[in-house]
């Protein structure tokens, strides 16, 4: 389980953060995997999942996402967009339940400080047509989110790209 937050760092680099709550994967309609990373990635990225790795923990490799689009359809109360699924192709939306300690400062304990680390096996919810998920501005690797423009996933970075 991932628990990675940026302990040491005087400069804080904010992490995607996501939310699941409008997903179909949530009230038991499709499948959550257990998703083995191959480097640091960040909460709402996208991918897919590749050969299995451990049977017996149902553990799958991690493998780049194609066919997914999607488009911004608001912004919610917290400053995250709203992204609805139009067509998911093989897509999984990354969301590991971020650990937040006590001990740690007051700047630390944000949910944008959290990030999946290299080898982790994180949750990845399966996505579907209409299927509504947040993320955070962090979350899109180009463009700039804005309600009405469509998203897509850059497979080099899995994270969404705005059209133009």
């Amino acid at each position: 389980m991932a628990s990675n937050f940026q302990k040491f760092l005087k400069d804080y680099t904010k992490h995607a953060v996501a939310g699941s709550s409008k997903l179909l994967a949530t009230i038991g309609g499709a499948h959550i995997y257990n998703i083995q990373i191959d480097k640091d990635m960040d909460n709402g990225t996208i991918v897919a999942k590749g050969d299995i790795v451990d049977a017996k923990q149902e553990v799958y490799a991690v493998k780049e996402s194609t066919g997914f689009a999607g488009k911004i359809i608001g912004k919610a109360a917290n400053g995250n967009w709203y992204v609805e699924v139009d067509t998911p192709g093989d897509a999984l939306l990354m969301l590991q339940v971020p650990l937040l300690y006590e001990e740690y400062t007051k700047e630390l304990q944000h949910e944008s400080q959290f990030y999946n680390a290299n080898g982790d096996i994180v949750r990845c919810y399966e996505l579907r047509t209409g299927d509504i998920f947040e993320l955070s501005a962090e979350g899109f690797d180009s463009g700039t989110p804005e309600a009405g423009k469509d998203v897509s996933v850059t497979a080099t970075t899995c994270k969404l790209t705005v059209a133009a």
